[in-house]
């Protein structure tokens, strides 16, 4: 591979990656997006599974209609019709002991089109309801922008100094932590947790209308590829970055594993803060704004997928309380493409699995196969035929208290590279939805730094 000189050079093809390409792209700008895989999508990827003969996905990734930036990036690459969207919010949530109940909105405006779900869910006594409705209101009328002090305590913390009990912790207060934030509510930010449920459930009614893809994620990602090049851009698979070379004020190219130089004007560094740090020389790695990403910890997500010979769940997905299982999804009814034949394709999501992830995958299958028949009868009188365990232990970056501070905003000290990714100070936690708003707020970034490069160019070229 020759020496390249383009205009920009973007390392990581995962959302953040891709939107950002996507979006210099369309500007006119010259494109070289790397990634080291040999498939784009990053962490959100599907893979052939040659035991089942089937394409399967790293992790259950879901979005909600309040993940505006993300629909809208489908809708530009042309495969919004590839995702399925709830036209009204509906989750089950079973509980063995108390049956099923669904959180579901009402015809009424927001923030009012929770409360006739609330008042029929069962998983909670009337008191339990009442305290809940209060930290709601509070939730509501919280204005996040004047509480710096939001992001030093925990989600948990918040809510006992608001009256809630343990039981109505875990039973839906933890119920959508887990989900959108990856952990526990003791070790999330309370800022981070309130922007979710504002975000979702409180600023408009369908906001929190859930979303998932019904193709394997990978093609998702590729949808990307064609975009960029017809806008003249170039996208090298299997190429990993080794370091950003610097001259002590630029970054001058990117060193790949092969030993080639990428070159370009401008750098877009988008992959998971640590791998970000790696690439970085010395120098810069130890530079107070650098050095700050350091601290950003992370968190680890199991997918247990399960095969039985006949369907042993009717609904698409459901979420469960009173047990060690979260969420299960049905693969069978939200992909079409493996829905034939008589089986049925099921996956537990544990989010924030800290004390799983040690565990043997066989231990793991055989633990959550056994849940799963408590939770579903009809899992105990069927078969399973095969099992697999997906692993993500650095799956998102942990929103645990005070990691505002470790968050980096997408310009840098450095004129020509710029930063893009999940992790970076979008306001979102780590979600599809973060990684596509970062990458819009880059190519903002890019583009004005252009502008200024440009304008100073015009002024030497005038007083010459």
């Amino acid at each position: 591979m020759t020496e390249e000189r383009p205009r920009v050079v973007i390392v990581g093809g995962g959302l953040a990656g891709l939107a950002t390409a996507c979006n210099l792209a369309e500007q006119r700008l010259e494109v070289v997006l790397v990634e080291q895989r040999p498939h784009l999508g990053g962490r959100a990827f599907s893979f052939w599974h040659r035991p089942s003969e089937s394409e399967v996905d790293n992790g259950q990734h879901v979005f909600l209609k309040c993940c505006t930036e993300y629909i809208r990036f489908l809708e530009r690459l042309g495969v919004s019709d590839k995702v399925f969207l709830q036209r009204r919010l509906r989750v089950p949530v079973i509980d063995p002991g108390r049956g099923v109940s669904f959180l579901e909105s009402s015809p009424l405006p927001a923030p009012f089109h929770l409360l006739p779900s609330f008042l029929r869910y069962r998983h909670l006594s009337a008191r339990d309801k009442a305290r809940l409705a209060y930290a709601m209101l509070a939730i509501r009328f919280t204005d996040r922008g004047k509480r710096g002090d939001l992001d030093s305590v925990s989600f948990h913390s918040w809510l006992k100094a608001h009256g809630q009990t343990e039981r109505a912790i875990q039973r839906f207060w933890n119920l959508i932590a887990l989900a959108t934030l990856n952990d526990d509510v003791r070790r999330v930010s309370a800022d981070l947790a309130l922007m979710v449920f504002q975000e979702g459930f409180l600023r408009r009614a369908d906001g929190a209308n859930v979303g998932y893809a019904r193709v394997g994620l990978t093609h998702l990602a590729e949808a990307a590829v064609s975009y960029i090049q017809e806008r003249g851009g170039q996208i090298l698979l299997r190429q990993a970055a080794r370091e950003f070379l610097w001259d002590g004020e630029r970054v001058g190219g990117v060193r790949l594993a092969s030993g080639d130089i990428l070159r370009g004007r401008s750098y877009v560094c988008a992959l998971p803060a640590d791998q970000c740090l790696a690439l970085l020389p010395p120098a810069l790695r130890s530079h107070p704004f650098f050095e700050r990403a350091a601290g950003l910890g992370a968190s680890p997500i199991i997918n247990v997928h399960l095969w039985y010979d006949r369907p042993v769940m009717d609904l698409p997905f459901a979420a469960f309380v009173g047990g060690r299982v979260q969420w299960v999804f049905n693969k069978s009814k939200m992909r079409p493409d493996l829905s034939e034949g008589p089986g049925q394709h099921l996956v537990i999501s544990l989010s924030g699995a800290r004390e799983y992830i040690g565990q043997p995958s066989e231990t793991l299958a055989q633990t959550f196969a056994r849940e799963l028949e408590q939770l579903l009868p009809r899992a105990g009188q069927a078969r399973l035929d095969r099992s697999l365990v997906v692993k993500e232990r650095q799956a998102t970056f942990a929103a645990a208290p005070g990691s505002a501070a470790h968050r980096l905003p997408s310009r840098t000290p450095v004129d020509n590279l710029f930063l893009a990714g999940d992790w970076t100070a979008t306001g979102w936690p780590a979600t599809m939805e973060s990684a596509v708003r970062s990458g819009v707020t880059c190519t903002g970034e890019v583009l004005r730094a252009a502008e200024v490069e440009a304008a100073g160019k015009e002024v030497i070229a005038r007083r010459t």
